[in-house]
């Protein structure tokens, strides 16, 4: 019986295939023994379990997700070829990417860090792998299958110096995983976008207002939560001024809008649509001040970084205000 240990790396490769994100492995076992003419390694199974870790952007420090594995997976019928003593082959190993795990991974990236994968292999008592050799004979060739005591409990050497048990991602990486599968898709239908198809004949706030939200939209998209806040806080500030109400300053819809809507109006609809932009003005103050809890008032800096969900809840406020006013400008 032949010992051996089997060695793992990856490849810094890796491909998104329907639901499935493929890490390009390179697996490798090194035999003592000089090869025959030709001889090859079979594994029946290889098991291996992933585990998901959050990393600062630096990647000086790691945590696990979750205590156990988030996937379970194996390898069926690995066959190495040995054209030395050292016998390998480039794999895929697939991790499949359910809703759960994309959640996840997005959530790593909006809390502004960057998600990890550690690769354990392991073995099966029941598949047992095995050294097949070539054997000459006077009137046929033949193969000989000896039994291979091979240790595979061993991690896949990551990318992450200083880490190297650990697979990581950057921001970057995780985009395009959600792109090719489809995730955005998913995005535009929770967000329902509803944009003015034309700006024309609108005043020139709420034009700027609509601008503004067409590239929140794409920031969602980009995973930019906290320029999606900016943006739809800059479509807020298109559309209103500061008033002096006592000794409060407050936001107030600005007198272009304001002006374009009341005069569509006559008589008691006038008076109505008065209240109502009052009324509105307090939701608009209500939604600035949420706003202003993300990103600091006046500024970019954030002051706590919001979810997907916190971008997509602000988004849709400010789109429903905006599309409210242009609806009303065009009565």
């Amino acid at each position: 019986m032949s010992t051996a240990q089997i060695e793992a790396e990856y490849l810094n490769k890796y491909e998104v295939r329907d639901n499935a994100l493929l890490l390009r492995i390179k697996l490798g076992v090194s035999i003592p023994q000089p090869p025959p003419p030709s001889r090859f390694i079979v594994v029946p199974k290889l098991p291996y379990d992933v585990y998901l870790y959050r990393c600062n952007i630096a990647g000086t420090s790691c945590s696990p997700v979750s205590q156990g594995s988030i996937y379970r997976g194996e390898i069926n019928w690995l066959t190495l070829p040995c054209p030395s003593t050292s016998c390998g082959q480039e794999v895929e190993l697939p991790i499949i990417l359910d809703k759960e795990l994309i959640d996840r991974l997005v959530s790593i990236v909006e809390g502004n860090e960057r998600p990890a994968f550690q690769v354990v292999l392991s073995s099966d008592s029941y598949a047992i792998p095995h050294v097949i050799t070539s054997v000459l004979l006077p009137n046929a060739n033949a193969y000989a299958a000896t039994i291979l005591n091979l240790n595979v409990h061993a991690f896949i050497k990551g990318n992450l110096s200083g880490m190297p048990q650990l697979i990581v991602l950057s921001s970057d990486d995780v985009k395009h995983i959600l792109n090719r599968v489809k995730y955005f898709e998913r995005v535009k239908i929770e967000v329902e976008v509803k944009l003015p198809e034309t700006t024309e004949g609108l005043p020139e706030p709420l034009i700027d207002a609509v601008k503004a939200l067409k590239a929140a939209f794409n920031d969602i998209n980009n995973l930019d939560f906290v320029n999606a806040v900016i943006k739809c806080r800059s479509a807020m500030e298109y559309i209103t001024k500061h008033e002096k109400r006592g000794d409060k300053d407050v936001k107030v819809i600005r007198d272009e809008v304001r002006g374009a809507i009341l005069s569509r109006y006559e008589g008691v609809a006038k008076d109505v649509y008065r209240e109502v932009l009052g009324f509105l003005e307090a939701t608009i103050r209500d939604i600035y001040g949420m706003m202003s809890k993300f990103v600091h008032p006046g500024s970019s800096r954030v002051e706590f970084n919001p979810r997907m969900v916190d971008a997509i809840y602000i988004f849709r406020q400010t789109l429903g205000i905006v599309n409210y006013l242009v609806e009303l400008s065009r009565a």
